[in-house]
């Protein structure tokens, strides 16, 4: 052992005499100084922010409609505002008027910056506070506490304007937080205050955190690393010096990975250095003790072993270290373009175009693709044809191009009427969304049809066995009554000509009103038993029946309250009930007990994506593209390992379980032996796929994936426990992780680090292999 610690000592004897180390460190310790009169201070908010403007249409008609009921706190706001402003109200209140408008003056962004700058100039004004105004708003206990003071500071005098003008729009403004951050070097404020909430401001600041180690250590840093021992191995099998180092009792081999270990050992230095002063400043200055930066130094250690193991090999064969550079650049284009072509392929033929929704309607087939469009089978023709779009209408289009849209469609088939219903969510000026009922029927070629908008956002629509149409949404339940061609045709008109500002459904839409219901979050789930017509509400783990008589009449029924709080997708069919929670639990319950009946954990990093039931059985689509099927005659909730890939399913009235591959291929097994296989609807794959499949991905999987491990820092930073205001600590969530996490395919930082450390593994023993049988 001690031929080969000499050889390491050699080795940073070379590189301190060549005073190469010594610069580098000084450079990172004088950045690092640099950094170090960075802070930020932690104050009191004093103006509002964007987020914090929760409904703008809201608060705007407020604004002008009470502006004539004098001795109001919105009449004395808008007597304080200019007249531009006045106008500007008016402006942004007209559909009309956005379409003579620039488009850089359409952006709902841009017009709520204006009215917070607005709000903001307000709560400045000399006479914004007039106590005969105010007397009778109440604004909560700081603002009394404020109010008593006789004589108030002007920060003090700013808030009491900012509290009091949210408590007068109630549902328009929400005051997230009363603290805010302030940029400083050393005494100095650079900015602040940072129009950010301490929620929104870690994120943000945990990206710009990864992206600056990503970019100074990542890709710098390994590349300067290369640049420096680069020469390492090339050098040492000179002929002189290798003559001289076999003089002592070492093996080729080994002496060919003590090198590339002296190599590492620079790296590990420096990252050391880099990555613990940052640890520590930010600890320091900012109160932010990040130990999850941490894990950066040995990550991107392996990042530059990847590189490193490339050159290595390559000085050794050719013996230059010019020759070993060039090969590790060609080596990174070649991964990188690899890599980018297999997401591109992936996020094109699987993800974008791949099946994720099955609907069985009558005789057709319909199924629905990541983008949510809506495609039918051909059966003359053997393909897949799109069907199930707006008809051309050049109002529309440019309603949509004024305001703005994000549609996402889950069609539903009504056996009643043959038809399938879905529920279009449309973008409106201030971000709010409005959701629209369409339907279609196989007479008219699936032609989309509205049937008018929904008085709030409604995430899906139900459908029962005798036609009732139900929307569940978040504050009420609605019924569809229908409505007539002329009345239908009128409002569809009205909603394209305003972008869904105006023209809903009229009286088509009834609300329930039932009483006892459960409070439902945004992301609640919703679904139908089409034999008993009762429905069903899940939302923050709480699990409720709504019971309905022979009259179609509503009821608020028993709930379920479970051990964990979580949101999750549900589906009922028969005398079961099944939930899956995004924690990964799957559970059956009976419908009139709500007893468990059957129970199952997912494998780790599994999450249910969608659920559906039929002919009394149950099925959970997981993320993982696995299927968890419940037979409701064996009481059993198993994982179907057969279905290598299912990216969505439908339990049909035939007794049959329609799969999809997760591309364009549509399979029916029987429900009762789920390995028989009755019938397959899928066109032929086009060259591309064949491409994807024998190329490209096998590729991407043999070789190193050193873009990942930027995603392996991300995950591990993204899971960290902290805050940056005192005695507050982020949940460790999985719904708090960056979307680029939350894909279907989970990420799995332990996959990333042991694929990497194979290649490296492998590319040393060639270098080993080589080494020994070469004569120096």
């Amino acid at each position: 052992m001690r031929p080969y610690l000499a050889i390491l000592k050699d080795s940073f004897r070379e590189a301190l005499a060549s005073r190469v180390m010594l610069v580098t460190l000084l450079g990172i310790v004088a950045v690092l100084a640099l950094l170090a009169p960075f802070g930020l201070d932690i104050g009191t908010s004093y103006e509002f922010r964007r987020s914090e403007i929760v409904d703008a249409e809201r608060l705007l008609n407020r604004l002008r409609d009470e502006s004539a009921n004098a001795g109001t706190p919105v009449a004395h706001l808008w007597s304080l505002l200019p007249e531009d402003q006045q106008s500007a109200v008016d402006e942004w209140l007209d559909p009309n008027a956005e379409q003579d408008l620039p488009p850089h003056r359409r952006s709902s962004r841009r017009i709520r910056r204006r009215i917070v700058r607005c709000l903001n100039d307000l709560i400045k004004d000399d006479d914004f506070y007039d106590e005969a105004v105010w007397s009778d708003v109440d604004a909560g206990e700081e603002a009394a506490e404020l109010t008593a003071k006789p004589d108030r500071s002007n920060d003090e005098q700013r808030r009491l304007n900012l509290v009091l003008t949210a408590a007068a729009f109630p549902r328009s403004i929400e005051l997230v937080d009363s603290q805010a951050f302030s940029l400083t070097y050393g005494t100095a404020v650079v900015q602040g205050p940072i129009p950010l909430t301490p929620t929104q401001f870690q994120p943000i600041f945990d990206q710009v955190l990864i992206a600056v180690v990503s970019t100074f250590l990542g890709f710098f840093g390994v590349f300067g690393c290369l640049l420096v021992t680069a020469s390492l191995i090339p050098r040492t099998f000179e002929p002189g010096e290798i003559s001289l180092l076999l003089s002592k009792p070492v093996r080729r081999s080994a002496l060919f990975v003590v090198k590339f270990i002296g190599g590492c050992v620079f790296t590990l230095l420096y990252s050391s250095v880099l990555v613990f002063g940052i640890w520590l400043l930010l600890g320091v200055r900012m109160d932010y003790w990040r130990h999850s930066l941490l894990w950066c130094i040995p990550v991107y250690v392996l990042l530059f072993m990847i590189y490193y193991a490339v050159s290595a090999v390559a000085g050794a064969i050719w013996r230059h270290s010019t020759v070993a550079l060039t090969l590790v650049v060609v080596f990174w284009l070649f991964v990188t373009v690899i890599g980018v072509t297999q997401q591109a392929l992936k996020e094109k033929l699987i993800e974008e175009r791949g099946i994720r929704g099955i609907v069985s309607a009558g005789s057709d087939l319909l199924t629905v693709d990541g983008e949510d469009h809506v495609w039918a089978w051909d059966d003359s023709r053997q393909v897949w044809r799109k069907v199930f779009e707006a008809p051309p209408d050049r109002m529309g289009g440019l309603a949509r191009f004024l305001f703005g849209s994000d549609e996402r469609f889950l069609p539903v088939h009504d056996q009643t009427t043959d038809r399938i219903l879905a529920v279009q969510q449309t973008r409106s000026r201030f971000g709010a969304a409005a959701s629209t009922l369409v339907a279609g029927r196989a007479d008219d070629d699936w032609e989309r049809v509205s049937l008018g908008q929904i008085p709030e956002f409604v995430p899906e629509v139900l459908v029962g066995s005798d036609g009732r149409i139900i929307l569940p949404g978040q504050h009420d339940i609605y019924r569809f009554l229908g409505q007539s061609d002329l009345a239908r045709r009128q409002a569809d008109f009205l909603r394209r000509m305003t972008g869904g500002l105006l023209g809903g459904g009229g009286n088509a839409f009834e609300s329930l009103q039932i009483k006892g219901l459960a409070d439902r979050a945004e992301d609640f789930s919703a679904t139908i038993n089409r034999r008993t017509n009762n429905v069903w509400l899940f939302s923050d783990g709480t699990l409720q029946r709504l019971d309905t008589d022979e009259n179609g009449t509503y009821s608020a029924g028993p709930k379920q309250e479970l051990p964990q709080n979580d949101s999750g997708v549900i589906a009922a069919d028969g005398d079961h009930v099944i939930v899956g929670l995004q924690n990964g639990h799957v559970e059956v319950f009976h419908s009139n007990t709500l007893e468990s009946v059957a129970a199952l954990t997912l494998a780790s990093g599994s999450v249910p994506r969608s659920a559906t039931a039929g002919s009394g059985a149950l099925a959970i689509v997981t993320s993982q593209r696995t299927l968890v099927f419940f037979d409701p005659d064996s009481k059993r909730l198993q994982q179907l390992p057969e279905q290598s890939v299912c990216s969505a399913v439908a339990l049909t009235t035939k007794e049959q379980i329609l799969t999809a591959n997760g591309r364009l291929a549509v399979t029916a097994h029987d429900m009762a032996d789920p390995d028989v296989i009755l019938q397959v609807w899928g066109e032929s794959e086009h060259w591309v796929y064949q491409l994807y499949d024998w190329l490209i991905r096998p590729a991407w999987k043999m070789l190193p994936k050193p873009a990942q491990l930027d995603e392996c820092v991300k995950f591990v930073m993204q899971r960290e426990n902290v805050s940056f205001v005192p005695g507050q600590r982020r949940q460790d969530a999985r719904t708090e992780l960056p979307e680029e996490l939350q894909t279907a395919d989970d990420f799995d930082p332990w996959t990333v680090l042991r694929d990497n450390t194979i290649f490296v593994v492998i590319m040393l023993g060639f270098g080993c292999v080589y080494i020994s049988r070469r004569d120096f």
